[in-house]
Parts: structure tokens; C-alpha cells; sequence
């Protein structure tokens, strides 16, 4: 049986002919990168004229199925999946289509700010990365920053891709793994497998050619959008290490000018990768509460301890029955949590109900101006990245 559908082809020059040799061996990530860097061997034309043209963004964007490929844009915000894969064995043609839609439908899930927050984390970047990329590439086409959120906003929330898987010889049979897929009859994504065959001359240099093996047709489906409905929680009393109102000495009052200050300046010059995490209030005590959830019943919180020459930034759950369900839910993805933290942290989950993890710093004087820019990049560095962990896996159980 062939193992695929072309021949070697012949590279003629000044009446001299040479035939080019497949390269071999190939690894899935030469094709991603071949692709990433070389977006136009992609015959999207021959796919869906109105995704040309395509802005590769990054590889291995992170979702809750896995890392996908190539994740790319289109001046008019239409968003691209691709899956590269090699065809040597049955079992990875059959699991390729599974898998791309996994991607798919976790990005459904998601809103600009989730996207903007795993681009940012991924690019170690901040702001609108993702507009940056597309006006970067193509300023004459791209719409405008807002038109653009918009798109993109409107694509992710009606799950409309385009999803490609790219490989360097899709065998026979493929077309029978993607039959389902027309016959659903409930998706807003067009699906296409392309076959890249790449040859090399005498020169080493590269051709490809590639070809669309299989595609499906878009099928629009009716979206009905609910509301979300306004989030109820019972009262928390919040923990607080504030200095109480009737303490009324000229020292108390000096600390809380002091905290008040501080925390005002740090606020000030704080940045989130996602946009839609708040800023904290000014605190007036030595601890300042900033909330990834949709509630109160779990807080990250920076603070300052002068007593032990110390600074630290931790997360904690809320001891009611809220809070402690909420702890209950997110121990599936502890294995991840630990992961994403890193070897910096210490890990307290199990130590109370409440606990979770924390980070700390020595300072010798957390009061004094010269150590105040490090204390604030400490800050900055540690709640952005506990945002960064936690936010998505709350908004999973919220």
C-alpha cells in the first residue's frame, strides 16, 4: 500500500534534473515550527477565503485540555487551531480529531480577558498582546482595538474556529475521521487536514507542498445566550489585621498613615495579566486583600511583618461553608496548582481547612523608602502569578 499520495518531485534547472528526497526523519515539532514561522504554506484559501491572512500568535498556549500547537489570528479577529502530528501510527490519526476539539471547546469557555491573561503568561507580556500582534503584522487590515475585542470576543463565546490539523503525509482513511463532524450538525467551526509533504535538494533547502486532504463545511447553530445570574454569597466577616477604630494614639495614626501610603503607591503602579481581576482597596492595616473569585471567600493577600523582618504574599480560603466548599472543589486540580507555582512557594493546603499557599521574603526594615521598590516588585510578581494560577480553576467551580 502507498504511503502517500505524491511522488518525489523533480526539480529541473538548466536542463539538469534532481530528484528531491523527503526529509527524513521528521519531527512533529519541525512542522510546527515550519508552520508557525511560515504561515503561508497553509492553504487557507483553499479552506475559507475570508480567514486570509493568518498571524501565527504562539505556540503551546496553555488550555485545561493541554497545551495546544499553533494558536494564530486574523486582522478581523477570527481565531485558528492547529494540531501537528505525525502519521506513522493509527492511533495518533484516530486521537487527533478528539483532541483539536477539546481545544476547541475549552476556548469556548473562555472570554477575552482568559485569553488575553494565558497570552500574557505564555509571552511574558502585558496589555493587549493579542491586538498588538494582529495591528503589528497587518495595521492596514486590522479593526480597530475595539471592533477586534468584539470579534474576537464574539468568536470565543459561540465557539466559531477554524480548526487545522497538519501533518507530513495524512494516509488513507483520513476522510472517514472527520465524517462525524458534518454530521453533528451543531458546531461553528470548520475543520481541515492538511497534508505538507517536505523535500530537501541537493542545497538542503526546503520545499513543501501542501495540500487540503479533507474539509468540513461550517455549520451555524442557533446561540441562545442567558444572562448570567447575579452571584448570592452569605456575609463573611473578612480577616483583617487592621488597627481598630478606637485606637486613637498618635502612633496608631502614624501607622496608618504610613500603611495607607504605601499600599496607595503599590496599588497605583499594580498590573494584572487579567484585566478583569480588580484592583484591591486601600488598606489602612498591614495586610492588603485582593479577590480572584467572584466572592470574598477566597483572598490573596500581601503583607507586610516588621516584627519578623519579613513580607510575603498568600492565598487563603474563607473557614465558612462557602469557602471550605470552594477549597473542596479545587483539590482535583491541586497536582496543577503545584506545578504552576513552582519550587518558591510553600504549600499549606493540608495543613487547616483554611490554608492554601504562600510566599515569603526577608526584609530588614519594611518600613524604610529604600526597600520599598523591592517589596513592591515582590508584590506585583507574586499576586499576578497567584491571579494568574487560581482565577481560571475558580472560575471553573464558580
Amino acid at each position: 500500500m502507498k504511503k502517500t499520495a505524491h511522488g518525489n518531485p523533480i526539480l529541473i534547472s538548466d536542463n539538469n534534473s534532481e530528484i528531491l528526497k523527503p526529509v527524513n526523519p521528521l519531527l512533529e515539532k519541525d512542522i510546527q515550527d515550519l508552520i508557525f514561522e511560515h504561515p503561508e504554506c497553509l492553504p487557507i484559501s483553499d479552506i475559507d477565503e475570508s480567514y486570509n491572512p493568518v498571524i501565527p500568535v504562539c505556540k503551546e498556549l496553555y488550555t485545561n485540555a493541554g497545551p495546544l500547537d499553533i494558536f494564530m489570528i486574523t486582522p478581523n479577529g477570527d481565531l485558528v487551531i492547529i494540531e501537528t502530528k505525525l502519521w506513522s501510527n493509527p492511533e495518533s490519526r484516530r486521537k487527533v480529531v478528539a483532541q483539536i476539539l477539546d481545544y476547541a471547546k475549552e476556548l469556548a469557555k473562555w472570554s477575552y480577558a482568559d485569553l488575553q491573561r494565558e497570552l500574557n503568561k505564555k509571552l511574558n507580556t502585558k496589555g493587549n498582546k493579542l491586538y498588538d500582534i494582529a495591528s503589528n503584522a497587518n495595521s492596514e487590515f486590522t479593526l480597530s482595538e475595539i471592533d477586534f475585542v468584539d470579534a474576537v470576543s464574539r468568536n470565543l463565546r459561540i465557539g466559531k474556529f477554524m480548526l487545522l490539523v497538519a501533518g507530513d503525509g495524512i494516509r488513507e482513511g483520513a476522510k472517514s475521521l472527520v465524517q462525524f463532524i458534518n454530521q453533528a450538525g451543531n458546531l461553528n467551526f470548520s475543520l481541515a487536514m492538511i497534508e505538507i509533504a517536505i523535500f530537501k535538494n541537493s542545497k538542503n533547502e526546503l520545499i513543501l507542498f501542501p495540500r487540503t486532504v479533507v474539509k468540513t463545511v461550517e455549520i451555524e447553530k442557533i446561540n441562545i445566550e442567558v444572562p448570567e445570574g447575579v452571584a448570592i454569597s452569605s456575609s463573611i466577616q473578612e480577616a483583617s489585621n487592621d488597627i481598630s477604630n478606637d485606637q486613637t494614639s498618635p502612633e496608631v495614626l502614624r501607622k496608618r498613615e504610613l500603611f495607607s501610603a504605601m499600599w496607595t503607591n503599590f496599588v497605583e503602579q499594580l498590573e494584572f495579566d487579567d484585566p478583569e481581576q480588580s484592583h484591591p482597596d486601600i488598606a489602612k492595616g498591614q495586610n492588603l486583600y485582593i479577590y480572584p473569585g467572584t466572592d470574598k471567600n477566597t483572598w490573596i493577600s500581601c503583607y507586610l511583618m516588621q516584627s519578623k523582618k519579613r513580607i510575603g504574599v498568600y492565598f487563603k480560603f474563607n473557614g465558612n461553608q462557602k469557602g471550605l466548599s470552594q477549597k473542596d472543589q479545587l483539590n482535583i486540580y491541586t497536582d496543577d496548582i503545584i506545578e504552576e507555582l513552582g519550587n518558591e512557594v510553600e504549600w499549606r493546603w493540608g495543613i487547616g481547612a483554611t490554608e492554601a499557599f504562600g510566599v515569603r521574603l526577608d526584609i530588614d526594615d519594611v518600613y524604610d523608602k529604600k526597600n520599598q521598590e523591592r517589596i513592591f516588585n515582590f508584590f506585583s510578581k507574586w499576586s499576578n502569578h497567584f491571579v494568574n494560577v487560581m482565577r481560571p480553576k475558580l472560575k471553573q467551580i464558580e
